[in-house]
């Protein structure tokens, strides 16, 4: 699996973001299983989101347990392209919704968010075997940067943890003995 150290800073920038992301305007096509978000985002348009939103729940699916839509992923991924992500992480994210409409209609014959949902999961699987598979082409790494952050910010999510805690007080990179106890004490370690 394609994993990248995930720093402080961006671990707190994602956790952080979490509260200020908007909630999608989106309703629920039956016919085809999917949310279609109605509205832009603060950076991808509509159309994008509803893709991401349905790539993130494919990834996590709602079970007995909340998904990535339940998550909000698509709306945090969406806030983090404006706050926290730079020219090349912002393109490598719009390339790779282009890249799947082009796989789907490609493999399907058809625009990705008009195939019912038993093609676009198996679309799903396969760019996932090829990105792991062949990890040098620029649809490989834009893919698994993806799927690294749809996890990343679905895990750090009030919904995934039971023991979520919003950022337990400051950063302080000097702690005595007795302020790391109690910190300690309280659970935060």
């Amino acid at each position: 699996m394609f994993t990248k150290a995930i720093t402080r800073r961006v671990f707190i920038g994602a956790t952080a973001y979490i509260v200020s992301a908007p909630l999608l305007a989106s309703i629920f096509n039956k016919k085809i299983d999917m949310y279609e978000v109605l509205k832009n985002g603060q950076f991808f348009d509509a159309h994008a989101l509803t893709v991401l939103t349905d790539i993130a729940e494919i990834m996590i699916p709602k079970t007995d347990k909340p998904g990535a839509t339940d998550a909000n992923v698509a709306s945090v991924l969406d806030g983090l392209m404006v706050t926290w992500a730079g020219s090349k992480t912002k393109q490598q994210y719009t390339s790779i919704i282009e890249q799947i409409e082009v796989f789907a209609k490609a493999t399907y014959q058809g625009a990705y968010h008009q195939l019912p949902l038993h093609q676009r999961q198996q679309l799903i699987t396969e760019l996932d075997k090829t990105a792991f598979i062949n990890q040098e082409t620029d649809l490989s790494a834009s893919y698994r940067h993806l799927k690294e952050m749809i996890f990343h910010v679905y895990y750090t999510s009030e919904h995934a943890s039971p023991d979520f805690v919003l950022i337990p007080g400051g950063y302080r990179g000097d702690l005595s003995k007795t302020e790391l106890d109690a910190i300690r004490k309280r659970g935060y370690l």
